[in-house]
């Protein structure tokens, strides 16, 4: 609990639905709450956030508009939001602000929320959810703190080993190692592979803003890197199989003029 306090912004990430929804208010709570063990589920504020009537916390959605809802969520409706975050509380110690499903934000969205996680006010929070981490810039992604939920949440910590296994396969240049690195996570789940390839980007990202040790890639090979991933989850969006991803990332992490 002492780590959520000190943050101003969360991602979390888990499959659209009343699963998630209910992670985004529980997580709600836990920040406004004022019992001794939040979320205590006692107090006003776990109430009125639990139930989705409390005035300090806010959903962000696409909005409908007059064929239906909105493809994205836009810029006004960032900057509505973070007008908003300016004003004080009503009635708790600090606003929470909900952005269902985040990865649906524009780039122009995603830019103008950046500006808020750089410098928010010091009652304010965020919530992003999203099924994925891989539609959000990097910048926004660097500045959430990381959560999840069900399946993606119990695997979070090995699949962020096995990212961190794959970088350091990649950084020895020994091209045998990488393959064989790659080729025995062929069996790995379509949802896990689509994680690993996000945690993989995470970790780059992390590398690049000197967050983590470089294990030895160097930048060009990072971003390089980083590109791989973004065909990996291409390829999954178009169904290609686990097992051929890992084909993929086995032929190329490793290129003639590294080893």
């Amino acid at each position: 609990m002492a780590e959520k306090r000190s943050s101003h912004a969360y991602m979390l990430l888990a499959p659209e639905g009343p699963e998630r929804d209910g992670s985004a208010r529980r997580l709600a709570a836990e920040l406004v709450c004022t019992g001794p063990e939040p979320p205590c589920g006692q107090c006003r504020d776990c109430r009125k956030a639990l139930a989705g009537t409390h005035p300090d916390v806010t959903v962000i959605a696409r909005e409908a508009g007059t064929k239906g809802l909105r493809q994205d969520i836009v810029v006004g409706q960032i900057r509505a939001m973070t007008a908003d975050a300016q004003l004080a509380p009503n009635e708790a110690a600090r606003k929470v602000y909900i952005i269902d499903q985040a990865d649906r934000m524009n780039q122009q969205a995603q830019n103008a929320l950046l500006k808020a996680l750089e410098d928010p006010p010091g009652h304010a929070c965020f919530i992003l959810c999203a099924a994925s981490a891989d539609a959000l810039l990097p910048t926004v992604r660097s500045r959430c703190v990381r959560t999840g939920g069900g399946v993606r949440q119990e695997r979070a910590g090995e699949l962020s080993d096995l990212a961190r296994g794959y970088l350091e396969a990649a950084a020895s240049g020994d091209l045998a190692q990488t393959v064989l690195f790659c080729m025995n996570r062929g069996k790995l789940s379509r949802e896990d592979t689509e994680a690993f390839a996000g945690e993989v980007r995470d970790a780059v990202c992390d590398i690049l803003c000197g967050r983590l040790k470089d294990p030895g890639l160097g930048r060009e090979t990072l971003l390089r890197l980083d590109g791989l991933m973004d065909r990996a989850l291409d390829c999954l969006r178009h169904n290609v199989q686990p097992k051929q991803i890992f084909g993929l990332l086995a032929a190329e992490t490793l290129r003639v003029d590294e080893i």
